[in-house]
């Protein structure tokens, strides 16, 4: 069996351009170096998971590679006039590479446990499935296939169905769907206020997120 592929999907974390729903409470610079938190924590569980993996980061908004890249993790840009057709290319770029089964994942969900992503990857042993990880907002965290499907992303993505859109859409072309277990993105204010409760209860976030948490507290971005 061939060596399966994690499409981790972000972007260059700059003030301004990400994570904007979470201003206020931060600022556009705390934001974007909350953002830079998650995906550097992000990357680092992703090339320690088991199984021998192939993580292949498809970044938007970089010119070179960056220096904090973890060693054996391939950069890629992404490439497409929306998020259906990047994450479609992703999909196609992975199978051409001579990857058997592929997952998109985010990198906005520092609580997310890694199981999960085995779970999809061990799930995609069987032909024709689509593994969906949906979110409390009505996405999805993560996607799995372990064939081309172009028509399961040819669909509005800036709604909050667009978890129930895409089953609905797996269902129609005959494929097995398998569900994991909700989870959440830290995508607003009470998301973060969340990500906050559980790093305070001792959930595992991240070296860098819990950092950045510590900072936020401190200068009162964050209630206590």
């Amino acid at each position: 069996m061939s060596r399966p592929a994690l499409l981790v999907f972000a972007k260059v974390p700059q003030a301004g351009r990400v994570k904007t729903r979470l201003c206020p409470p931060l600022t556009p610079r705390q934001a974007a170096d909350l953002y830079d938190a998650f995906l550097r924590d992000a990357l680092d569980r992703y090339a320690a998971l088991a199984g021998g993996v192939a993580v292949r980061l498809h970044l938007d908004g970089a010119a070179r590679v960056p220096g904090w890249v973890p060693d054996g993790v391939e950069v890629l840009p992404q490439r497409g006039a929306g998020l259906g057709e990047r994450m479609m290319r992703a999909f196609v770029q992975a199978f051409a590479a001579g990857h058997d089964r592929a997952v998109v994942i985010g990198t906005d969900h520092p609580t997310l446990p890694a199981e999960f992503v085995g779970l999809a990857f061990d799930a995609l042993d069987d032909p024709l499935t689509a593994v969906l990880g949906p979110s409390d907002d009505g996405g999805y965290y993560l996607l799995g296939l372990n064939d081309v499907a172009p028509d399961l992303f040819d669909m509005d993505y800036s709604h909050p169905d667009v978890f129930t859109d895409t089953l609905d859409r797996v269902m129609e072309l005959d494929m097995t769907p398998v569900v994991l277990p909700t989870h959440y993105d830290v995508d607003d204010g009470p998301a973060l206020a969340r990500l906050a409760a559980d790093w305070r209860a001792g959930a595992d976030v991240g070296a860098r997120t819990a950092l950045m948490l510590r900072r936020l507290t401190e200068t009162g971005a964050l209630a206590v």
